[in-house]
């Protein structure tokens, strides 16, 4: 049997200490990373609202309700120490372009004392916007604080009562509720009857108000029997963050209401009637006098005449 003969082999050393491996540039330095230890936004978990333990946010929600492109907006959020003990947390701050978030921690989080978090917002069009501020706290329990921006109706006023005049039998009395919206962008609006009425009726039931304009939604009223009703609905707009407004129409039917208009037509006739002219009045007064004949003087020249 023949044996191969192979070349010197060449035992490789190992790197010296300090030398780069292979792999490493696509590590990342940790030591290239800022202040904030970025590694405990993909490493743990934030699900906790509000408070834990620890820590309590106020508020647990951040809002930038209503913006306009372009400008700048300025909130701030509190992180109380809500326990017995000193301690120290990290706040990863917001993550997108449209949010820029600061904090100055000067000393660790004693029992009562609170860290500021100043939190600005530059939208640069008009839609919703997301981030969030997280909590590294000790153990798991760590928080999530969400952030929300998003454009609002400013002209919405929904009265929660309206009381509609008299009306009489099979007459119909309505109302319109105007529903303006003073952004470029168009909201849809459904209402709900709860408190149905077959007096009542209430158009459209859904639809969209457009951007920079109008639409009502009108409400009317036709009693089919005497007496006093009413109807109760909910309107919901899809803005978000925003509560369904409810509303309460009252109508009122009576007999007297017949009768005020009756007579209200009869006063319009006697009203509406053409008096005689005047110059027609004046004559015949004329004509009539000019008839009769002028007896005091004449009776007074024959008496004369017989008492002589």
């Amino acid at each position: 049997m023949e044996v191969a003969l192979h070349g010197p082999v060449t035992v490789p050393q190992s790197p010296r200490r300090g030398s780069p491996l292979p792999l490493r540039p696509l590590v990342e330095d940790e030591r290239s990373r800022g202040n904030t230890p970025y590694h405990l936004l993909e490493s743990k978990f934030y699900g906790n609202l509000k408070s834990n333990s620890l820590i309590q946010a106020e508020p647990a929600e951040v809002h930038f309700s209503g913006f306009e492109p372009g400008k700048k907006y300025w909130n701030t959020l509190r992180l109380i120490n809500v326990s017995a003990e000193v301690m120290h947390i990290h706040i990863l701050p917001t993550q997108t372009k449209y949010f820029q978030t600061t904090v100055t921690k000067k000393y660790r989080l004693v029992p009562g004392l609170a860290y500021t978090v100043k939190i600005q917002f530059c939208p640069d069009e008009w839609r919703y916007f997301y981030d969030c501020v997280r909590v590294h706290c000790k153990g798991e329990e760590n928080l999530l604080i969400p952030v929300h921006a998003y454009p609002v109706i400013d002209d919405l006023h929904i009265p929660p009562r309206i009381d509609l005049p008299a009306a009489a039998l099979q007459q119909s009395v309505s109302h319109a509720i105007p529903l303006r919206c003073s952004c470029p962008i168009d909201f849809e609006f459904q209402v709900s009857v709860i408190e149905p009425s077959q007096a009542f009726s209430i158009r459209p039931l859904a639809g969209v108000i457009p951007a920079n304009g109008q639409v009502d939604i009108v409400v009317t009223f036709t009693p089919l029997r005497y007496e006093t009703t009413q109807v109760t609905f909910k309107l919901a707009v899809s803005q978000f963050n925003t509560k369904p407004f409810l509303c309460t129409v009252t109508g009122t039917s009576n007999p007297y209401v017949a009768i005020s208009q009756v007579e209200k037509k009869l006063e319009h006739k006697d009203i509406t009637k053409a008096p005689a002219p005047a110059s027609q009045a004046v004559t015949r007064s004329k004509t009539w006098s000019s008839k009769v004949p002028v007896k005091p003087k004449v009776e007074r020249d024959t008496v004369g005449n017989i008492c002589k």
